[in-house]
């Protein structure tokens, strides 16, 4: 399912559900969002899923540290973004959805809502904006299927014009810093 109409917004945390496109320059204001995407989904009662790399994911828990306490904390869970992206060897589309079903499925079975954060980092390899296209609209179809509020950030410097435009081809919202 392409997303039709792409609404621009400036703060995540007002959003419940859908799929946002993030694209960030400013790694603390990038830290800050991803915060506040967390926070928000624990004045709803809803668990976060972060999918993030390992120089951010200290910086993020150390910050949230700070701020929640012990019960808050086992709400939020950290997924390591190389493993989730290249669960098969190289960034392929299959271990995407293979690995972010399985993730959601544990909450659901309890019947707890959840949200989800992906930092999208990939190598370089041939041929990867193509499947970052593809596996963004198949992404777009477990979110609608889901009702899950889904963040994917992009390092603004690490895409190019074609890639852009596809990606905002298949997001429901589009948040800029």
């Amino acid at each position: 399912m392409e997303s039709i109409d792409l609404k621009e917004v400036h703060e995540i945390q007002d959003l419940t559900k859908g799929h946002v496109l993030y694209f960030f320059k400013n790694q603390d204001q990038y830290i800050s969002n991803v915060i506040e995407f967390v926070l928000s989904g624990l004045e709803r009662n809803e668990y976060s899923i972060i999918i993030e790399n390992d120089r951010m994911t200290p910086l993020i828990k150390k910050s949230l540290t700070e701020k929640l306490n012990n019960n808050c904390l086992k709400k939020v869970m950290f997924v390591n973004n190389y493993d989730f992206y290249y669960a098969k060897g190289d960034f392929r589309v299959n271990s995407i959805f293979d690995y972010l079903p399985n993730l959601i499925e544990r909450y659901s079975e309890q019947d707890l809502a959840v949200r989800s954060w992906a930092h999208v980092e990939w190598r370089d390899e041939p041929e990867v904006s193509k499947k970052l296209s593809v596996s963004e609209k198949e992404a777009d179809l477990i979110v609608a299927k889901t009702k899950l509020l889904s963040v994917c950030a992009y390092d603004s410097e690490r895409v190019g014009t074609e890639l852009k435009e596809s990606l905002l081809s298949c997001h429901n919202f589009l948040v800029n810093e």
